[in-house]
Parts: structure tokens; sequence; C-alpha cells
């Protein structure tokens, strides 16, 4: 948390927030500096999962975290810097769609946002959202993805419009508007 509110000084303005924007993934397995800010934000459910997959006796993770990956996409301004991220855990998510073709796994998974102002945070509930898990692609494939993860910030609602596009088809169900503050 502390090299994104230090890194909010920083960094510039989001240029042109309304225009869409690929969002982010960072793996949480194995912890690092460039993804504390995201294992910060889902520190609680990341430890959970961890929790379910020893119940199960599965010890394979003991040197990091179980598989768990995240989506994040980050508003920059000059008081404030917005972080909408959603956590992909198989204790966390569920399958919504299977698209082998375009090589695409569409789930539902939770969904925080985190608000950093100086060094004060606010992380809320966002509930579910779509999250876009691509195949690794076969060695030696020149395959170009089919499949994206897109969102934009609408300044004058406060509000981050998201979706999905597979085959250059939005995703039934997955475009949304998140408000990013409560009413």
């Amino acid at each position: 948390m502390v090299d994104l509110s230090i890194g909010a000084h920083a960094q510039s303005l989001t240029p042109d927030p309304g225009a869409w924007r690929p969002m982010s993934y960072a793996d949480l397995q194995k912890p690092s500096p460039q993804t504390a800010t995201y294992l910060d934000i889902w520190k609680d459910a990341v430890d959970a999962n961890n929790r379910a997959y020893k119940a199960r006796g599965d010890q394979r993770f003991s040197d990091g975290n179980a598989p768990a990956t995240e989506a994040h996409f980050v508003i920059w301004s000059s008081t404030k810097s917005v972080v909408l991220s959603i956590l992909n855990t198989v204790t966390g998510c569920t399958l919504k769609e299977l698209r082998a073709a375009a090589g695409a796994t569409v789930k539902r998974c939770p969904l925080r946002i985190a608000i950093y102002e100086g060094l004060q945070v606010r992380t809320l509930d966002g509930g579910h959202a779509c999250f876009l898990e691509l195949a690794s692609p076969v060695a030696g494939a020149s395959v170009t993805p089919q499949a994206a993860s897109y969102a934009s910030y609408d300044v004058a609602t406060k509000t981050v419009k998201a979706g999905l596009i597979i085959d250059h088809q939005a995703v039934d169900g997955c475009s949304q508007n998140i408000a990013l503050y409560p009413p």
C-alpha cells in the first residue's frame, strides 16, 4: 500500500480517463514489490484461499500463495488514486462460460475498490465482476489473443465502465458500470 500512495505523487494524471484501456493483471502467487498493493487489497481473501488449499492437503504452495491472479484498473488524480481490482481464485470465483476456440475462460469473481488519499486508504466491496482468464499460448504459435478485458472512467458520474470482448463481441453479462463512491 505504501508503494502506491508514495507513487501517487510521482505518477502523472491519468490522460483521457474516459478512453477504453486494457485492464492490467498481477500474479499474486509469488509476492513481489510490483504486486504488493494488489496483495494488500486482497490479503484476507488470498489467506482464505491458502487455507482452503491446505485444508485439502495441498502443500505445493508453502513457499508462496496458492494460485491467485488479479486484474486491475488504476485512475490517478492530483489528490487521490483509485484501484478497481478483481481477484481470481479457485475458492472465490464461479465459472460463467468457456470459449475454448478463443482460449478464454470467463469467471465471476469478487471485486474491490481501493481509494488512496495520501496515506489513507478506503477499501470498498464492489460485489462481483467478470474476470477473463486466457489459456497459455501454445509454444511456437503466433496467435493473437482474441479476447480482452477493458475499462474506462466516466469523470462526470464517477463510475468505471468495464467489459470483456471475445472474438470482437462483448460478453453478455460482463458489461457493467461500477460506482466508485457510495451514493
